[in-house]
């Protein structure tokens, strides 16, 4: 594969030495089969696999919900103001019944009554009389759990709190003590509604709203227990009780990704922020301003566009934070997102404007300009390279992530705050793959490397009172890509992969290869194996999500990066000019 100081687009190296071999076309579609094998096949039985296999769409809820309304109590379509739908997910029970290797049991007994995925319809009537939350099933369109009150009436949630573990023991501790009388008119409720009403027992417990807490007699989830909390014609809703030793591991395991965050990711990013400022003042010479401008713009335009198109998964995260759904800090989340990106923006363009000039400064030409020769055909050349190099990291992370899960017994919860069903158009998903692929490449690779890079070798270069030898130069250069990998890695922890640290490990390792490739290859061939890489598994996502609409979303997914490769290439052919010299 050649040597890490092997440079591409630089001073020491001819185009054609930067070609692909047959070799790498070999292990890109091993790498191919290898995603397919160890990460799709396995995980085919997702969501969208029980029953029919279809997942209702947002609107199609909407219609069943509006139904069940009019049917069971007397509430007109026309009369309903307000009607949100809202994706959430019982993440607790998602990632205990992952951790305990229980999904398929879970699917086979559970999920057609009691499922940990559900989309919430909230209904308010005109002039906010009357709201009514029915919880269906995703596939099914049943009616699988529901409150009824005023709108200052609410309950914890319909299928136990969002939160971390739902329905913990603390939970249990708060709650009152139901008296005869309620427990013996919620055992006969239930009946009447066509719950076996041998298989629930008492706790002798009753929530806050006087709701009275049955739990299932049926076992086979481990030490979880189910449990209804009831009160006639109020409320009929459900939960998974966790065991106390796992929810106090999730709950450390939280702390512990929040501190990885602030203090693995955060305050270098605002450091890296000051210093990419301060290279791109330093290294202007080297560079132009212009260098960025239209990828942080359209990085930030993306990410603003796809804000917007999860205002359901922003009313979900504020579900997992507080128990209830509605607008509540829905707009404060949207307007803090737009603060971030905006800055995250501001990054990417220093990073480009300081990252291209320390490259070039050192003697080497990672990213080359709008009007460079060749350039509409290095753009086509680096859209196949990163189609090869995609397919070649997707089998490096499989691999990865199965060795982890052996060796970590890593497992995986939900995040309904990103979910496909909390999107009002599914099919955008894939701009996230390409605001990753912009943001990061720049970041975390063209001007974190080329910084750390810089610092040894400078270091180095003082310490010996010479310059370094090439071998030396390239152990550096391997050396500085871990520093700026771990970063990377570590603004990753707060996924929903158990423990913690598994997504660090698996990206710092990523980040290596793809460091590397953008070494041998360049940084436009990086970004876009990066959004191969991201289109790929969304992709594979929409394909399998159970929305028959998002089939063509896939395919346009996986092809997009190609069209827009092709793209670029026309206009270029076709504006060489200085009128249209904007830096790419």
């Amino acid at each position: 594969m050649g040597p890490v100081y092997a440079f591409s687009w630089s001073k020491n190296r001819s185009e054609g030495s930067n070609l692909l071999s047959f070799r790498w076309y070999a292990i890109s579609g091993i790498g191919f089969l290898l995603f397919l094998f160890l990460q799709v096949f396995p995980n085919s039985g997702s969501l969208s696999e029980p029953g029919s296999g279809r997942v209702l769409d947002r609107e199609g809820t909407r219609a069943q919900a509006l139904s069940y309304a009019a049917e069971k109590w007397g509430i007109r379509p026309d009369a309903a103001d307000r009607v949100e739908v809202t994706h959430l997910s019982d993440s607790g029970t998602v990632g205990y019944l992952s951790k305990e290797r229980l999904v398929q049991t879970y699917d086979k007994s559970w999920d057609a009554r009691f499922p940990t995925d559900v989309y919430e319809v909230d209904i308010r009537t005109s002039g906010g009389g009357e709201r009514l939350r029915l919880a269906l099933h995703m596939q099914t369109g049943e009616l699988v759990a529901w409150t009824r009150g005023g709108t200052g009436a609410g309950a914890s949630g319909l299928i136990g709190r969002q939160a971390a573990p739902a329905a913990s023991s603390a939970a249990a501790s708060a709650a009152e003590p139901a008296t005869r009388e309620q427990t013996a008119d919620a055992l006969a409720w239930i009946g009447q509604l066509r719950y076996d009403e041998s298989e629930w027992e008492p706790t002798g417990d009753a929530a806050p709203d006087g709701a009275v807490v049955l739990q299932s007699r049926k076992t086979g989830l481990g030490e979880a227990r189910l449990q209804l909390l009831v009160k006639p014609e109020e409320r009929l809703t459900y939960r998974y009780v966790l065991p106390d030793a796992y929810t106090a591991y999730m709950a450390g395991q939280e702390k512990i990704a929040a501190k990885l965050s602030i203090f693995g990711f955060v305050l270098p990013m605002l450091t890296l922020f000051v210093l990419a400022v301060i290279y791109a003042a330093t290294y202007s010479g080297w560079t132009s301003f212009r260098r960025g401008i239209f990828l942080s713009s359209a990085f930030f335009l993306l990410y603003a566009g796809f804000t917007f198109n999860l205002k359901a998964g922003f009313r979900a995260q504020v579900a997992a934070e507080t128990g209830v759904t509605g607008d509540g800090g829905v707009m404060g989340l949207l307007i803090v997102n737009l603060v971030i990106y905006a800055a995250m923006a501001l990054l990417t363009y220093f990073s480009a404007v300081g990252g291209d000039g320390l490259w070039r400064s050192m003697g080497y030409t990672l990213w080359p300009r709008w009007r460079d020769p060749g350039y509409g055909s290095h753009v086509l050349r680096s859209v196949g390279q990163g189609y090869v190099l995609a397919m070649i990291l997707l089998g490096a992370q499989s691999v990865i992530l199965v060795v982890l899960q052996a060796l970590l017994g890593s497992f995986y919860s939900s995040d309904a705050s990103q979910s496909m069903y909390n999107m009002a158009y599914p099919w955008l998903l894939p701009l996230l793959g390409w605001c990753a692929g912009i943001s990061e490449e720049l970041q975390s690779r063209l001007f974190s490397i080329g910084m750390f890079r810089r610092w040894f070798v400078g270091g180095a270069s003082r310490l010996l009172r010479r310059e370094p030898s090439r071998r030396t130069a390239a152990t550096l250069t391997l050396a500085a890509m871990v520093p700026a990998s771990a970063i990377w890695a570590f603004g990753h922890v707060g996924y929903a992969v158990y423990p913690v640290h598994t997504r660090l490990i698996e990206l710092t390792l990523m980040g290596l290869l793809f460091g590397w490739f953008m070494l041998r290859f360049g940084l436009l061939t990086v970004v876009f194996a990066h959004v191969v890489l991201d289109s790929t598994l969304m992709g594979v996502q929409m394909l399998t999500d159970g929305l028959p609409a998002d089939n063509g979303g896939g395919i346009v997914s996986f092809l997009l990066p190609a069209v827009v490769g092709i793209a670029v290439w026309w206009l270029r052919s076709r504006f060489p000019g200085r009128s249209v010299a904007r830096p790419l």
